[in-house]
């Protein structure tokens, strides 16, 4: 029963978290430095500039969101056990919550106090709200199905 409408949500899910690794999540701009903010890198967009961040600055952001993408899928194979379907949902958009908080408070935290830059968010930092929201409407169609099935078995 992979035909289901989750389904459809939770390939969009997979689609927008892959998207995401590479379009640009923020942009540190201080007086000296012009940075931008990749899933899988932070690249020094300065001009005549040869300093250049390490790709393990980004490495926690991208682990993240390919273990969102790994329960996603996983989760999408799971139509015989919808109640666990339903958990992993919800545990990923625990993970979604994290790396949102990462996105938008941890790097431009982290940048201001190392170079004194102002941040500016991408529209890719946004990006996985929208997986939270597939995640939700996803579970609704997950509970949806559970009740049915339920009431069907009470009529055996």
């Amino acid at each position: 029963m992979i035909q289901r409408i989750q389904t459809v949500f939770l390939i969009l899910v997979i689609i927008v978290q892959i998207v995401l690794f590479f379009t640009p999540l923020a942009v540190f701009i201080s007086d000296l430095s012009y940075y931008k903010l990749f899933l899988t890198n932070m690249k020094n967009m300065t001009p005549d500039s040869s300093l250049d961040m390490s790709f393990l600055i980004a490495l926690p952001l991208a682990i993240m969101n390919s273990v969102i993408i790994i329960i996603a899928g996983i989760t999408i194979f799971k139509f015989k056990n919808r109640i666990l379907q339903i958990r992993l949902n919800r545990f990923n958009i625990l993970l979604i919550a994290i790396l949102v908080v990462g996105i938008l408070f941890g790097y431009p935290q982290w940048m201001l106090n190392r170079a004194g830059a102002d941040v500016t968010y991408e529209y890719g930092a946004y990006l996985p709200l929208i997986s939270i929201v597939f995640l939700f409407i996803a579970n609704i169609y997950i509970g949806k199905d559970e009740k049915l099935v339920r009431s069907a078995d009470r009529l055996r």
